[in-house]
């Protein structure tokens, strides 16, 4: 069956979907399409109940993998979703960590008594020190720091 017959095969098939046809109509439409105007005529007329199933097999074969690209797809944006809701709520711990130190050094508090009343790691709260002491007292510059030079909390 030459290529060009096979391609206006498939081209007569998908304008009868495109029509509002369902997929088993179409196909048996064509077929009779390619009888009458001579389209691998006699391949169809000795095959076509093979010619039939092989389309029908291809069609849903093609539907299967439209919907697994759909299922593919939904699955990506929900795992995306749910790990940027984990990302976002620990950049939130992590924020709110830096405040919570950030507030108690501007009152004086020593970085082992933030630790202990933070119930904290006291390596973790002396980094967040050290950044407040090159940064300054803004918040945001310190978290910056601390974000740049790798994850905190």
């Amino acid at each position: 069956m030459p290529l060009y017959e096979y391609s206006w095969f498939i081209e007569r098939v998908r304008r009868y979907m495109e029509d509002g046809m369902n997929r088993d109509t179409a196909v048996t439409l064509a077929i009779k399409d390619c009888i009458r105007e001579g389209i691998f005529a006699e391949f169809v007329k000795k095959h076509g109940t093979e010619v039939e199933n092989m389309l029908f097999t291809q069609f849903n074969m093609d539907d299967a993998l439209a919907v697994r690209y759909e299922e593919g797809l939904e699955d990506g944006i929900e795992q995306g979703m749910e790990r940027g809701l984990a990302q976002g709520l620990t950049q939130g711990k992590q924020q709110l960590l830096v405040h919570q130190v950030c507030r108690k050094l501007q009152r004086g508090e020593s970085p082992q008594k933030i630790a202990a009343d933070l119930l904290a790691d006291e390596k973790e709260i002396a980094r967040i020190c050290e950044a407040y002491v090159s940064c300054g007292p803004e918040e945001s510059a310190v978290y910056e720091k601390l974000a740049g030079d790798e994850k905190i909390g």
